[in-house]
């Protein structure tokens, strides 16, 4: 199939676009328009980046692993990230704390649809829903509420709801930070780019609006930058990347996204970090606190479907970030600073290819656990977790660093809205509770004036236990206690279904997860680099683990990249 696409590649664009398009509709599975829309946006990178490929070689078998998921993926490309210094003794940097917290807000995948319509239809032939568009007023499923539904994006009336509740909830937020993905899911209509970035543009004043308020939330608040930031989505172009010429592609730079995104966050950067948004491919750091360093990466330089990062030669460390980000930690190691790590993509993420992921998890083995202490991404809409270990080891005395992924803003795909909350230590920079708040959507139909947000659960009250026992009532969160969590998981089946009616946000619909599926989600908990994930087979006989074989299993389908198929046809085939 590859080797079809690569040799269509070589005809002009303006027929692979044609040609893509026509096989798409022979399909019926998607919608008219999407087809037309997303192969118009996506073929010509897609086309760009297969030029340059080896589709019999590393290139194609890549490609075909990480897309596609039906080929065996090549081994890591070996390769040692450069330290400026080796890991100190870590003794000479444990900090003790006083007992005393402050409080930070995670957002994550807000999702906002500037088109939902009230009373519009749930179940329509689009892969999102809720518009007046894709509504056939005569014939009418299920109507959407006011505040939402589980087969659409996010409306105003419940991204403002909840920015007015987590004013009066939480009252004293010392920062907040925002891991990507304002706009919506509409893959296939993302361009002009000004479209796109008039939706951030909004989004941005309405978050100003709440959080530079001495009366409302009144706090910084620290964004990083999703997949769905670009138009064309997804498309991320290096430095070294191959563009068009021509002056009708030049949007395709992303110049005017970091340059727009830059001044979006004026009055949470300073001038220079606004700088380094817009000239070093929206990476930034700030001190939000003394203390404490916050780095912001762009992660979609990791990101599958990221079509630039295709083109050969392929790039170890995309634009230097990784590079930047060394720098950025020995210059805290040097201060005796803690530093946090924001952005969309988790390194685990199945989404994230092997070797950035491996690159990235051998800087964590070498700045955790004494200086970074803190990592929180998106992306997933699912509210999960990820840990890292030194020594290749996964138990608990090795557990360096964890890695909080947030629950989504947007209820897409049949998941309750939610947001977190992190009580921090003060001195050290740990967490000590991560609480997530959701509302019930489900009840919707039976809300007056507001949704009915609340504390869906402490993890320090929910996941305390006999197995992971928290030695005081201010001992942080360590990545220690977490891995026995999932001990505590592997042997009680209680407490892995609190996790698991957890990660959907306590939705009606939560799918069943038998013995293999608990497995695999452990594993994917203990899984800080994707290259050990253990839901991703090729096979009919399963991966090789340690001496055992695994039981064949493929990944959960991520909605959050190019997701063409309709809604229908979503809940025909999952359901």
């Amino acid at each position: 199939m590859l080797q079809v696409i690569k040799n269509l590649s070589s005809i002009s664009e303006k027929l692979l676009i044609l040609s893509l398009t026509n096989t798409c509709l022979r399909t019926k599975k998607v919608h008219p328009e999407v087809c037309k829309g997303a192969i118009k946006e996506q073929a010509p990178i897609l086309r760009q980046a297969l030029k340059t490929m080896d589709i019999s070689g590393r290139d194609g078998r890549l490609m075909c692993a990480a897309v596609l998921n039906s080929c065996t993926y090549p081994d890591v490309q070996p390769y040692n990230v450069e330290f400026p210094k080796p890991k100190p003794n870590l003794d000479t940097f444990q900090k003790k704390s006083i007992g005393n917290t402050f409080t930070v807000l995670q957002m994550s995948d807000w999702h906002i649809d500037s088109k939902y319509k009230e009373g519009a239809e749930v179940m329509c032939d689009k892969p999102i829903c809720c518009r007046a568009s894709s509504t056939d007023y005569r014939k009418i499923t299920q109507k959407a509420s006011k505040w939402g539904a589980y087969n659409c994006d996010t409306p105003y009336k419940l991204i403002d709801s909840m920015l007015k509740f987590i004013h009066t909830a939480q009252p004293d937020i010392e920062f907040g930070i925002l891991t990507g993905d304002i706009p919506p899911h509409e893959v296939w209509s993302t361009l002009p780019f000004l479209k796109t970035k008039l939706i951030q543009d909004f989004s941005f004043n309405m978050l100003h609006k709440y959080f530079d308020s001495p009366d409302l939330i009144n706090a910084m608040l620290y964004p990083a930058i999703g997949n769905h930031e670009s138009a064309p989505t997804n498309v991320f172009p290096l430095n070294s990347s191959t563009l068009p010429t021509e002056f009708t592609k030049k949007y395709l730079s992303l110049e005017w996204l970091y340059k727009g995104l830059a001044n979006n966050w004026q009055g949470w950067l300073s001038f220079s970090d606004n700088k380094s948004v817009e000239k070093n491919s929206g990476n930034y750091a700030v001190r939000p606190v003394r203390g404490l360093k916050l780095v912001s990466l762009n992660t979609n330089f990791c990101y599958t479907l990221n079509w630039w990062l295709y083109e050969n030669p392929r790039q170890r460390d995309p634009n230097g970030i990784l590079a930047w980000l060394v720098k950025e930690l020995q210059d805290s190691e040097d201060k005796d600073e803690r530093v946090w790590i924001i952005g969309h993509i988790a390194p685990g993420d199945s989404t994230c290819f092997y070797d950035y992921s491996n690159y990235y998890y051998q800087i964590v083995e070498r700045y955790a656990p004494h200086v970074i202490t803190g990592q929180f991404f998106g992306h997933t809409h699912h509210d999960e977790l990820q840990l890292f270990y030194s020594n290749s080891t996964q138990n608990a005395s090795e557990a360096i660093a964890s890695a909080y992924i947030a629950p989504s803003i947007t209820p897409f795909a049949d998941l309750n809205p939610g947001f977190r909350i992190y009580k921090v230590d003060s001195e050290t920079f740990e967490i000590v509770d991560s609480i997530t708040y959701v509302a019930d959507l489900d009840q919707a139909d039976t809300w007056k004036d507001k949704p009915n947000w609340h504390i869906e659960y402490s993890a320090r009250e929910a996941f305390n236990s006999s197995t992971a026992l928290l030695s005081s009532p201010t001992a942080p969160l360590t990545p220690e206690w977490w891995h026995n969590v999932t001990v505590d998981m592997e042997s009680d089946a209680a407490t892995f279904d609190k996790y698991w009616k957890y990660r959907f946000k306590s939705a009606p619909k939560i799918q069943a997860c038998d013995e293999v599926c608990r497995a695999n989600t452990l594993c994917g908990i203990r899984s800080g680099k994707s290259e050990l994930r253990c839901d991703f087979s090729d096979s009919l006989f399963g991966k090789e683990q340690g001496n055992a074989m695994t039981t064949p299993y493929h990944q959960e389908r991520h909605i959050c990249g190019i997701n063409l198929m309709s809604v229908k046809e979503r809940e025909r085939r999952y359901s």
